[in-house]
């Protein structure tokens, strides 16, 4: 995000015929993708006034106040009628002028416009802002930048433009106030996602235009001491301390002074994020004893039973002295157990997490801590709710165990749960004893036990979620951290054995999944095999197909532990277990990191609400993780006990037809996302999709998905690709097609070159032809991509042949443009014209316009390699003229920054700053990342030819950053060859206008 982020205003994206009215730059109204005239500049003021207080009455005084401040004219209050007549003309023009309007309402004493928020881009600014702090707030860090995004998205230039008045004034200092926070935020999302040479190069800028905002030279001084450039960062303080001196005679805020201490002495608070907390306070292996005060508070009644009842009971297993991590767990525990304050625990806690997840040691471990805390003992059961081969305990038989042990004879313990539940909380009154039940198969199993009187307290574990229990404190647990899973590994295998290939002791904990069963084996299966090295048995469980067999080790193994949750599932009476159980087998069909309910019902064949529902049961069941709302995740173990699970009970052709219905969908929703972005025409499929669309309707939408899907739909496409069936095979190449422009636009030529190699292997083992010569083509483009010219120009040479071969028109453009690329980038001028105007030829023959539009950009920037500058200024104007009136933003990026090299070589660097700003506003607006490291580049060859070489250095390091994340080496070298020209030429620093 950054402060001249520009984009398309709200309204392009809103459905056909719905009115928007945009305010966040040049105000202007839209219908649908229809431009509304909105009058005079006053008459602009009052519409503002009335869509920022949308949905409610503004008075008629309040729009003259608004719009002529404390001295209106006479004539203020017949304008403002005429004002809103004028707008209501053009806001509702299909209305009868004798009924009242629905849009702009007449109300008593004023007017209101009738708009929802979403149809207001500032409204939708706040809301975004607002959605981004609390996502930040919840630690929700890359959901808060996705959010901040969409808000930057909005500006279009400075608010309310050319918009007189006070009300205008006022709304443009708060907007631009509200703006500022949001890059503040953005910049500390940066910093917190472990980016800081990024948040860097944009706080430089940010801090030079606001120089007295301490929040963000604050930010900047972090950013600089994690790039690990401390004495600039105090220089900055310096510098901004200085100032406050000068202009206001003050010292820095608190805040920034701390910032400074902190960077002095090279504290580790000011670390990368990691590091940036401080570490959790050491936890004792057993909590203090209850305060002298909080036993006093005991009524003497409840003393005098305490004494009465000598039996007590000690069952907590051994404490596993050996344990490692989940300090934040053990933390919360022991603050839910034994309050510090003296205050009664918790009566029921619940440890809630996956097979495996180490919740009954963990259990254990917390329940020996506050041990002390409960002076009438301590109970404990394994419930054996997820035990192979063993039943499960039922309540009565736990309640008669507990009853004895509690010194009840056994004659006397009632055979009714509700009896013996009853003399369960009797017996328990006064006592202060901890009941650990651990392994509970569900509440059901459990809820007799948990009314327990003040004082007592239940710690229960289990796989299920307990989501419906009231006041339960729950502490849900995953895989340990990267740190806890080597610690563990090393106690049990020893330092020295785990230090001798440290590569292949992670590669092992990878493999794992961080699970602490499966960690646990691992270990022991290498202490028993002293002679093993850690790579003997990484080599083993590298291969998937036995991976779970090699994660075994006595009555130890993942497998089996797996197989208790989900065969409670398959088996079950109720038909949502069912169903849930046939989605964990759906989802070892398909290999994608994540899925949603819509594409879980296409494998199921059912309808998305009972797709979610299934999901959302299995989370319940900890065998599905859910990392943002809506978006499902399995472990990686518990992903291959799908698989082997799916490859046992479903029939390969069932396999096919869910794998084939998934794939539907993807192809079927890229396609409509592709059209709605207005990408230049995609490869058409005459397959039959065999699932519907996902409903996306605007172009922020299919964006959205697609940038959110993109690693599912490659993923998806590869092992569609791998496939033996012709069908899912076609599916695969067709989904690779499809995503050739978001990926090329996004800069990621590697996924290019995976997927069409694989594609063209399709072809050619298919004997398609057409198949064939599209690979060549996306292939040649992703080797242009990163310079390799020669090895593209053959791909794309054989997608000629083969195009002409099929009479194949569109083909044999697009390969004829890609050569016009390819000769331009080897400086083969006249050849890169002579392709570019057979390419027009053929594109004005077969009616294809974008391609049009890129054969122009080819010959005119072919005429500036021949140094033919007139010329090449005539034909990419046209360009230009043509992609505006066609609505072509993606080509007309690259006439702009085309028309920005002729202008620097014509020696007129203003206008070609114009051309490469006009350039990154419409890569920014439509996504087209490809192109920002070339735009930024020559925005800071311009900036050194105007002498402003502070903003020429934030430009080149915008743009190498951009060209990294693109994968682009060419610019990476011509940003370090500018880098060494702007050193050799540096002058003082000056201002200027340029915003990157």
């Amino acid at each position: 995000m950054d402060e001249t982020h520009a984009t398309a205003p709200v309204g392009e994206d809103l459905p056909a015929g719905r009115l928007g009215i945009d305010i966040l730059g040049t105000v202007t109204g839209r219908r649908g993708s229809q431009r509304l005239d909105l009058g005079e500049p006053r008459q602009q003021a009052v519409l503002c006034v009335l869509a920022i207080n949308a949905g409610q009455v503004v008075t008629k005084d309040r729009l003259i106040d608004a719009v002529w401040g404390e001295s209106p004219p006479k004539t203020a209050g017949q304008s403002v009628y005429t004002y809103v007549s004028r707008l209501r003309r053009t806001l509702d023009p299909g209305r009868d002028p004798r009924r009242p309007s629905g849009v702009l309402v007449s109300v008593s004493g004023g007017y209101s416009l009738r708009l929802a928020p979403e149809q207001v881009d500032a409204l939708v600014f706040e809301q975004r802002l607002d959605q981004a702090g609390k996502a930040r707030a919840e630690n929700a860090y890359e959901t808060s930048m996705r959010s901040l995004d969409r808000a930057a998205e909005l500006w279009r230039g400075t608010c309310l433009s050319g918009i007189p008045g006070p009300f205008a004034e006022f709304e443009r200092h708060r907007l631009s106030g509200l703006r500022l926070t949001a890059l503040e935020l953005h910049a500390d999302l940066l910093l917190l996602l472990g980016r800081p040479q990024e948040a860097a190069a944009r706080l430089v800028l940010l801090t030079s235009e606001h120089p007295l905002r301490e929040r963000l030279r604050e930010l900047y001084m972090i950013a600089l001491y994690r790039c690990d450039r401390q004495v600039e960062a105090l220089r900055v303080y310096q510098e901004t301390r200085r100032l406050l001196m000068e202009e206001f005679g003050v010292q820095p805020h608190e805040s920034l002074r701390r910032c400074h201490e902190l960077i002095l002495r090279a504290d580790p608070l000011l670390g990368p994020p990691s590091a940036s907390l401080p570490s959790p306070e050491p936890i004792p292996s057993s909590g203090p004893s209850p305060e002298p005060d909080a036993r006093e508070r005991r009524s003497p009644d409840s003393r005098h039973r305490t004494a009465a009842r000598t039996k007590v009971a000690r069952q907590l297993p051994r404490d596993p002295v050996d344990f490692v991590g989940r300090a934040e767990e053990l933390a919360r525990l022991r603050a839910l157990l034994s309050p510090r304050d003296g205050a009664p625990p918790h009566h029921v806690v619940a440890i809630t997490g996956a097979p495996g997840s180490g919740k009954s040691t963990l259990a254990v471990r917390a329940a020996h801590m506050v041990r002390d805390r409960f002076p009438g003992g301590q109970l404990y059961v394994n419930l054996r709710g997820a035990t192979p081969g063993m039943r499960r305990l039922q309540p009565i038989e736990v309640l008669g165990r507990f009853l004895r042990d509690l010194g009840t004879p056994p004659h006397a313990v009632p055979a009714d749960v509700d009896e013996a539940a009853a003399l369960w909380r009797g017996e328990l009154d006064g006592r202060e004893i901890l009941v650990v039940l651990d392994d509970a198969a569900d509440l059901a199993q459990i809820r007799p036990l948990l009314s327990v009187p003040m004082g007592n307290a239940i710690l229960t574990t289990s796989r299920e979620s307990f989501t419906l229990l009231d006041d339960c404190a729950r502490v849900p647990i995953s895989g340990m951290r990267r740190a806890e899973s080597s610690a563990m590994l090393t106690k049990l295998i020893g330092a020295e054995r785990a230090a001798e290939d440290p590569r292949a002791t992670m590669r092992l904990i990878d493999l794992c999944g961080d699970l602490p069963l499966a960690v646990g084996i691992a270990g022991a299966r290498l202490a028993n095999r002293p002679r093993w090295n850690v790579t003997d048995l990484v080599s083993r469980l590298d291969d998937e197909r036995g991976r779970l067999r090699e994660l075994s080790a006595g009555d130890l193994a993942v497998r089996s532990s797996l197989a208790v949750s989900y065969e409670m599932l398959a088996g079950s009476d109720h038909r949502l277990d069912r169903t849930a159980a046939r989605a964990l087998r759906a989802l070892g069909v398909l290999q994608t990191a994540d899925v949603t309910a819509h594409l879980v019902g296409a494998l199921l064949g059912v309808p998305v609400d009972t797709a979610e529902h299934a999901m959302e049961r299995l989370v319940d069941a900890h065998l599905s993780e859910m990392d943002e709302p809506g978006r499902y995740r399995l472990h990686d173990l518990v992903r291959l006990f799908a698989k082997e699970r799916v490859a046992h009970e479903e029939t390969e052709g069932d396999r096919d037809a869910a794998l084939d219905r998934a794939l539907s969908l993807y192809l079927g929703t890229t396609l409509l996302a592709v059209k709605l972005c207005g990408y230049p025409r995609t490869v058409p499929t005459d397959l039959e999709l065999g699932a519907g669309l996902l409903p996306l309707a605007s172009g922020r939408q299919a964006r959205d998905w697609l940038d959110q899907e993109q690693a599912n739909l490659v993923s998806a496409a590869s092992q569609a690709m791998g496939a033996p069936g012709e069908r899912i095979a076609r599916l695969g190449a067709a989904l690779a097609f499809a995503l050739f422009w978001h990926l090329q636009h996004a800069g990621l030529p590697a996924r290019l070159q995976s997927l069409n190699r694989q594609a063209l292997s399709v072809g050619r083992r298919l004997n398609d032809h057409r198949i064939e010569a599209n690979a060549h083509n996306h292939l040649g483009s992703a080797l242009n991509m990163v310079g390799r010219l020669e090895e593209a120009q053959n791909h794309i040479r054989r997608q000629l042949v083969l195009s002409r071969r099929l009479s194949d028109l569109h083909g044999e453009q697009k390969a004829l443009g890609s050569l016009a690329m390819n000769y331009l980038e080897l400086g083969r001028y006249e050849k890169a014209l002579s392709c570019g105007e057979a390419q027009r030829k053929v594109t004005m023959q077969a009616g294809h316009v974008s391609g049009e539009h890129f054969a122009l950009t080819m010959i005119g920037s072919a005429y500036h390699g021949m140094r033919r500058t007139g010329q090449a200024l005539a034909v990419l104007e046209e360009a230009l003229s043509r992609c505006r009136r066609d609505g072509n933003r993606y080509q007309e990026t690259s006439v702009h920054e085309k028309l920005g090299r002729v202008h620097l070589d014509r020696g007129d660097p203003e206008s070609a700053r114009n051309s490469f700003e006009d350039g990154l506003g419409c890569a920014r607006a439509v996504k087209l990342k490809i192109a920002e490291p070339y735009l930024l580049l020559g925005l800071a060859r311009s900036s050194r030819l105007l002498g402003e070489t502070d903003r020429a250095a934030a430009y080149l390091a915008l743009s190498l950053s951009a060209a990294r994340a693109v994968g682009n080496p060419v610019v990476e070298r011509l940003t370090e060859e500018e880098a060494t020209i702007l050193t050799a030429s540096a002058k003082p620093v000056t201002a200027g206008r340029a915003r990157p």
